[in-house]
């Protein structure tokens, strides 16, 4: 028979021994009008409690005063290293390490003066391993009393994660400083001795231009040692780059002018190619470099002759739309796979499907995007349509270019 709800249970007050008092109350009271409506709420009880135990969180309430542990669910119990609430009812500190202490009382002995910090991590030696918890502490009024409510997380294998990618970010990005400062003092060392050897190159093939045998010689090292100096650049300038030391200075300049000049330059490099050029009557106002938009179209007509196929022409087309002017540049040579378009525009990105035996390092596109977007513009690789490879660079319009709607405007 159960034991009348005015006396005591013997031992340590639980959950359990709670619910088993109210409940013979209930059996010698199954006459009363309440006796369905307990046994409801010890139902609902049973499944909250169900679920506090189940939390991957730990949950452990103390009294205020007394810092006395009087509840904590099954993660709470693991936390205290206890293995059941009978073994409760003892002061929060006896459950803890000095040291685990220490980490503690800060919080839960807060006064007014000094606010509880809102949380902080804790290190536990339990179950033979150290893991990290990641915990709360606020004050909560059950009743007439007052208690004080402990949420932990356990977040050792978060806190592992981080600390691996923490320790990957800083390898990566010692490796990029290494190989930043690698390629720029690589660079720099190479450019002094051959800018004299171009010197010389070109002082050899004038003395010996007559010369048929001599000057084809000098004249194919000549444009040997300028590709190499053209390598260097690019290398020169994805570690200025990467360091942030690029010079823009944008002046006020005629995109339209310069698209000419720059087209006009290929005819003569590149005379066995053929280059068609379409330009609006008029101006094409922009504010950026002169010398850093020459070196973007003019690596993307390099491009273009080099992927062409022979005596295929390669189109250039300058057209001036709402806020921006974009110079399209189209080959017809073989194309680009779509699974490997986006790698144009990494470092050293080359396709060595696309040009097997093609010169270069495959800085070209990459340093012209980051160019053109230093500028406010855009470079990309227009969709491909079948026929060969499209290239795109825009700069935002200058609004005092006197634009025109492109229905008004003719080609030249």
């Amino acid at each position: 028979m159960s034991k009348p709800f005015d006396e005591a249970p013997a031992g340590p007050v639980t959950w359990e021994s709670l619910r088993d008092a109210i409940i013979g109350l209930g059996e010698r009271s199954i006459r009363k009008s309440y006796y369905g409506m307990l046994q409801e709420h010890l139902t609902e009880l049973a499944r909250f409690r169900t679920l506090l135990d189940e939390t991957q969180e730990a949950i452990i309430v103390t009294e205020l005063s007394t810092l006395r542990v009087v509840d904590a669910n099954r993660k709470g119990l693991w936390m205290l290293g206890a293995s059941s609430t009978a073994q409760l009812c003892q002061p929060l500190e006896s459950f803890f390490a000095s040291d685990e202490w220490r980490v503690l009382e800060a919080c839960v002995h807060a006064s007014q003066s000094e606010p509880r910090p809102g949380s902080g991590l804790l290190s536990l030696q339990r179950e033979g391993e150290e893991r990290v918890l990641e915990f709360s502490i606020r004050q909560d009024t059950f009743g007439q009393s007052q208690y004080l409510v402990i949420i932990a997380r356990d977040v050792t294998e978060r806190m592992r994660i981080e600390q691996e990618l923490r320790r990957a970010k800083e390898a990566a990005e010692a490796a990029a400083r290494a190989k930043a400062q690698f390629l720029g003092i690589a660079s720099h060392e190479l450019r002094t001795p051959l800018t004299s050897l171009l010197l010389l190159l070109q002082q050899g093939a004038r003395r010996t231009g007559q010369e048929a045998c001599g000057g084809e010689l000098l004249n194919r090292m000549l444009r040997l040692a300028r590709r190499l100096a053209v390598l260097v650049e690019d290398l020169l300038e994805v570690s200025r780059l990467e360091h942030d030391r690029i010079v823009i200075r944008p002046t006020h300049i005629d995109l339209r002018a310069i698209v000419a000049d720059v087209v006009t330059d290929f005819r003569t490099r590149a005379p066995g190619r053929h280059f068609i050029l379409r330009l609006p009557p008029e101006p094409a106002y922009v504010e950026a470099d002169t010398t850093r938009v020459v070196q973007v179209l003019s690596n993307l007509l390099e491009n273009a002759d080099k992927y062409s196929r022979e005596a295929a022409p390669v189109e250039v087309r300058l057209e001036m739309m709402e806020g921006v002017v974009r110079v399209w540049v189209s080959d017809q040579g073989p194309g680009i796979p779509e699974e490997q378009r986006a790698l144009l525009f990494t470092p050293f990105g080359r396709l060595r499907e696309v040009g097997q035996d093609s010169p270069g390092l495959g800085l070209g596109l990459y340093i012209s995007r980051q160019l053109a977007e230093l500028q406010g513009g855009q470079l990309r690789l227009e969709p491909a349509d079948g026929r060969g490879t499209t290239f795109s660079f825009s700069l935002p319009l200058n609004p005092d270019s006197g634009w025109r709607h492109p229905s008004t405007q003719g080609w030249s």
